[in-house]
């Protein structure tokens, strides 16, 4: 029987924690732990867990250490304190699907080779009214886009939608001491990178979680028209900014393969485009579009600016 652990992160979440907590213990496949550490919440967290802790001790464990600072921080930690053969990275907000866990691992299956399964959401407001229902193509990516070049720049998964196997979680874990976490985006992009670099990614074409739109979301959903990017666009560029906000989301893109390209696992042909791409601003602005295009460097949108601009 495999050891399933589900890695919930939690800091001052009681206005939704319950209602995440529930959708964990309803799931149609039930044979899996809830581990949970929290941040240092000063409101009613502590209290909801230990409660339900106390109401489901087989089924929830707390976790107590180190203050992590960040929910990318937390989880990478409770990746490392954690021995599983299946991982799912759960946020405090959000609502389950009834059937994510099972399908998710149907899709999994039994790859001994690196993998990772993500699936789409929901999009919902803070009483779970429906947004969107597509979070994946609200947010103007695509579910197919999961090559480690395209990931760098147009990731299209979140964290919570994640399912991934222990192969997968030893290389994060072998490579963490060799990063600066600074230049990491989140716990989620390096784990999906990893698996697209080293072995498999799938996509699960359909929502299984209600994404809550708080305001207060690490990474929130945002989406904006054609007319109101190209009314955005106009504006930066009159402001003199536009060129300097595409180099620096490009410039984040190539510190994240830097530290990928850290990883001895890494096959040398990978190894060598993640590193001409960290590199690749030294170049001329022909050379780079070249390398871009042979590369598969491609977005779901946009494709143009990323190319002629950066």
């Amino acid at each position: 029987m495999k050891n399933i652990v589900v890695l919930l992160a939690t800091y001052n979440g009681k206005n939704y924690l319950r209602q995440q907590l529930d959708s964990l213990l309803n799931q149609t496949f039930d044979n899996f732990r809830i581990v949970v550490h929290d941040d240092g919440s000063t409101d009613d967290t502590i209290d909801i867990l230990n409660e339900y802790r106390d109401n489901n001790p087989e089924k929830i464990e707390l976790l107590y250490g180190q203050s992590c600072g960040s929910a990318k921080a937390n989880f990478l930690w409770m990746l490392k304190e954690e021995e599983a053969d299946v991982y799912f990275f759960c946020d405090q907000d959000d609502v389950w699907h009834e059937t994510k866990i099972e399908k998710s691992l149907k899709a999994l299956g039994d790859l001994s080779e690196p993998a990772c399964v993500f699936s789409d959401m929901w999009v919902v407001d803070e009483n779970l009214n429906e947004i969107s229902d597509s979070f994946i193509r609200y947010i103007g990516r695509e579910p197919g886009n999961t090559a480690y070049t395209q990931i760098l720049i147009d990731n299209p998964a979140a964290g919570c939608t994640m399912c991934f196997n222990r192969a997968l979680r030893d290389l994060t874990v072998e490579l963490l001491p060799k990063l600066d976490l600074e230049n990491i985006p989140m716990h989620d992009a390096l784990v999906l990178a990893l698996a697209s670099i080293t072995g498999e990614v799938k996509a699960i074409d359909e929502p299984l979680v209600s994404y809550r739109q708080t305001g207060n979301n690490i990474m929130g959903a945002v989406t904006e028209s054609d007319s109101d990017k190209r009314n955005r666009n106009v504006s930066d560029f009159k402001e003199g900014s536009l060129f300097a906000k595409k180099k620096a989301f490009v410039n984040e893109a190539r510190l994240f393969a830097a530290e990928l390209a850290k990883a001895d696992f890494i096959s040398k042909d990978k190894k060598n485009i993640l590193i001409r791409f960290a590199d690749i601003g030294h170049k001329s602005k022909f050379k780079r579009m070249i390398f871009y295009k042979k590369n598969n460097f491609t977005r779901a949108h946009h494709n143009f600016w990323f190319r002629l601009w950066v």
